[in-house]
């Protein structure tokens, strides 16, 4: 299995070029892709599906798939098995990994052999420590269980406001904070920047790039 962290960013304004370039390298054209939207809103999946597809199409891949929330758990664990790179988008990470629970996809996923790639949410519940820090939507910073690929965590859409938490949290934990339009590749040995992101561990702050 290998990773792909996401920070965030909008790819339709060129913001994501640099991650989307990277990942050109390590996704086959003839890749499936599906799409697991489960961290976000029923109302913003045709935007995730359309800013998805046209990512995707511009590194060749043409087959992409969504994975539909009326699926029964079965059905679900089989199209995860047919589809090479799983996308999971963004939007809140609790949800994303309540309804991976519910469906009993877990095991589907942490069996996975192909690429994952995670954008926002989809990025912090590949780890083991999931942190939600606060911001608008969350009053008070949440560690949950997350998917546990990784024992590292990342912080998302990363803004220096938030080093004095990052640096507390990071003293039981290593952190790699992502910017928007920057990411992180994880191939099960090797880790690998996409731009600058800043790695936390124990309770100390470094760029890396």
């Amino acid at each position: 299995m290998k990773l792909c962290f996401i920070g965030g960013g909008n790819p339709l304004t060129g913001e994501l070029n640099d991650v989307i370039k990277f990942l050109s390298h390590h996704v086959k054209k003839d890749s499936k892709l599906l799409i697991i939207p489960f961290a976000t809103e029923e109302k913003r999946l045709n935007s995730w599906y359309n800013s998805a597809k046209k990512t995707f199409e511009s590194i060749g891949v043409s087959h992409l798939d969504i994975l539909n929330r009326g699926l029964t758990s079965q059905e679900m664990q089989s199209k995860i098995k047919e589809h090479e790179v799983l996308y999971f988008t963004g939007g809140r990470p609790e949800k994303l990994m309540e309804r991976l629970i519910d469906k009993e996809l877990v095991s589907s996923i942490k069996g996975h052999s192909g690429l994952l790639i995670g954008v926002s949410a989809g990025a912090l519940a590949f780890c083991k420590d999931c942190i939600i820090t606060k911001d608008e939507d969350y009053p008070e910073t949440l560690v949950i269980k997350g998917l546990d690929l990784v024992d590292f965590s990342v912080e998302v859409h990363y803004r220096d406001r938030t080093d004095e938490e990052l640096i507390h949290l990071s003293e039981k934990r290593d952190i790699y904070a992502m910017p928007n339009g920057s990411g992180l590749f994880w191939d099960g040995e090797v880790m690998t920047p996409i731009k600058s992101i800043i790695h936390f561990q124990k309770g100390n702050k470094k760029v890396i790039d």
